[in-house]
């Protein structure tokens, strides 16, 4: 199921041996359940973020409300963005969608250099895609969605 960790772990083990400095981000490693649709989560939960007393605001976009995703007639899911309330850092990121396990990697990478929903919802997604539903969510983090139902 973590085949990816491991990948990742074996990358720094390598570097490690090679004398380089070998590293694994644990906080940003994606989880995923390859159902229809598809589970994907990185990061922190918006309950996890509460009890480690972490102020969040979160954005929720509904697949349905995406023009790919009608399209196709894989409407059933969500995307939701967990961020600082303070810093607007993304701290976590779930998705319920066809197509989760290949959107996560776009969260990860925001995530990895710490950046925030805003950083997201500024980036430029294609269209039509049901990535852009990724952004949305980011978007709804300051009550911004476009294309929310």
């Amino acid at each position: 199921m973590l085949a990816h960790k491991a990948e990742e772990e074996g990358v720094a083990v390598a570097e490690i041996i090679a004398g380089k400095s070998g590293h694994v981000n644990y906080a940003i490693i994606p989880g995923v359940i390859y159902t229809d649709p598809e589970v994907a989560g990185v990061g922190l939960t918006e309950a996890d973020a509460q009890a480690k007393g972490i102020e969040v605001r979160v954005g929720k976009f509904n697949i349905a409300g995406n023009g790919r995703a009608i399209a196709s007639d894989a409407t059933t899911g969500i995307v939701k963005v967990v961020a600082d309330a303070k810093t607007d850092k993304v701290l976590g990121v779930q998705i319920v969608a066809r197509g989760a396990s290949e959107m996560i990697a776009s969260a990860c990478a925001h995530m990895e250099y710490g950046g925030s929903a805003e950083d997201i919802a500024r980036t430029c997604f294609a269209h039509p895609t049901v990535s852009e539903s990724f952004k949305e969510a980011a978007m709804a983090v300051s009550k911004t969605s476009i294309h929310s139902l």
